[in-house]
């Protein structure tokens, strides 16, 4: 057996030390990295089981007397947030203190990674509101804005905010500054529109008609519809601005379910003039680019994929409502639901990857998504009859009809049905969303 020095046997003994303190520092920067070594804060949206961010909004505080509370102003964002289903908002622990600077240590013993605070103040009829946005681990100054206008416009401004976290956590701007069309149950079906929340709901339409299927310009600042205004189902377009209407398309017969391209500048919809309800494509100007169906079956309900190249609708060819997808160019029709034998309504999620649809489950009719190779069938909603969903622009939420509660009214819920709300003040249907911020 050979011999070694005394100095090379404790020259390999401290090696292999080294080693093995260098082993167990790196185990501790593996399990300690994702806190420590931190350097943006960001929720991973891809994940499908993903942890909701704990965040805390305290009360705003008040620089002097005014007629909205802080309470209130701080609610809107709570709710904002914790809709998107991406975020538990913890309260202060008993005792803690609250205010508007930071108090990072307060906040981190609720186990908050996130904060937002704010201060504001108003003088007649102004307002103006500083809010931040807080990183709580690194201490660190996110988002910071201040906002002045009326003090009837305090939701907005706070809804404003709102979208700045969500793109700064997520990347993509949040929807809270969009409204909500729908078309109102009983008596003349007008149209209204409200924020996404349900407040500010105002009457849109005035004809004392049927109106239908209201769909957003993708600008915002008009509506098309269908109305039996001058007593035939024509496609009309209404300036929001002025509130004045000019029919797109009067063809005889059915003139339906007008859906706008991503771009604007086409509008697909279903017409019968030809005979059976068919889906064309039209300008904006109701000239018509191209006859995408043809034959017997009734077809109803398009809705373009985001890139332009796909149109997702209904027909009932197979002798029950079915979804189907066809290029907008034209070519062959492919079916997507093989369960079931009613399927309607199909909205395509803004990121391209789901299709929202109507499913009668059990005799009810239920809120489902697909992959837009008609696979992973995910059913949503489970009280009562819900239909006619609609992705808000993020894709993070939908908008949908429930007659849970007894009547009509437009809810809303995050993507998965989490959390399920109803909005609407009044009954109503036909609910669409729109695309940008208003």
């Amino acid at each position: 057996m050979p011999k070694f020095s005394k100095n090379y046997v404790m020259n390999i003994r401290y090696a292999n030390l080294l080693i093995i303190e260098c082993l167990i520092l790196l185990s501790l920067s593996a399990l300690l990295s994702p806190a420590l070594s931190q350097d943006k804060l960001v929720i991973e949206l891809d994940k499908p089981s993903h942890i909701k961010m704990p965040i805390v909004i305290p009360d705003f505080i008040a620089s002097e007397p005014s007629s909205v509370s802080g309470r209130d102003l701080a609610s809107v964002i709570r709710n904002d947030l914790t809709m998107t289903g991406l975020f538990q908002v913890v309260e202060p622990q008993s005792g803690l203190p609250v205010g508007d600077k930071p108090d990072f240590e307060s906040w981190s013993a609720t186990g908050a990674q996130v904060a937002i605070i704010g201060r504001f103040q108003s003088r007649g009829n102004d307002m103006q509101i500083d809010l931040r946005c807080y990183d709580v681990a690194l201490k660190r100054l996110e988002v910071g804005k201040k906002y002045t206008g009326q003090i009837s416009d305090h939701r907005r401004m706070v809804h404003m905010f709102g979208d700045r976290v969500m793109e700064k956590l997520t990347g993509t701007p949040g929807c809270f500054t969009t409204k909500i069309a729908f078309v109102a149950e009983g008596g003349a079906k007008e149209i209204y529109s409200m924020d996404y929340d349900g407040f500010n709901t105002y009457q849109v339409t005035n004809n004392r008609s049927i109106n239908m299927s209201p769909e957003w310009e993708p600008n915002g600042k008009g509506l098309i519809f269908t109305s039996y205004m001058h007593r035939n189902p024509d496609l009309w377009l209404m300036n929001l601005a002025s509130l004045q209407s000019i029919p797109i398309s009067a063809r005889p017969g059915i003139n339906a379910s007008g859906r706008y391209s991503p771009d604007g500048g086409l509008i697909a919809l279903s017409l019968s003039f030809k005979g059976s309800p068919n889906i064309f494509i039209i300008n904006t100007q109701g000239q018509i680019i191209n006859r995408l169906t043809e034959g017997r079956g009734n077809d109803i309900s398009p809705s373009w994929a985001p890139d332009g190249g796909q149109i997702a609708y209904v027909s009932d060819q197979a002798g029950t409502p079915q979804i189907y997808i066809r290029p907008s160019g034209g070519g062959r029709a492919k079916r997507l639901t093989l369960n079931g034998n009613y399927n309607t309504d199909p909205d395509w999620a803004p990121k391209g990857d789901l299709i929202a649809f109507t499913s009668r489950i059990e005799g009810k009719f239920q809120v489902c998504t697909m992959k837009t190779d008609g696979s992973d069938l995910k059913v949503l909603t489970n009280q009562g009859s819900n239909q006619d969903p609609a992705w808000s622009p993020d894709g993070r939420m939908l908008t949908f009809v429930s007659n849970r509660d007894g009547k009509k009214r437009i809810y809303i819920m995050d993507s998965r049905g989490q959390l399920q709300v109803p909005v609407s003040r009044i009954a109503g249907k036909a609910p669409a969303w729109s695309r940008h911020s208003r």
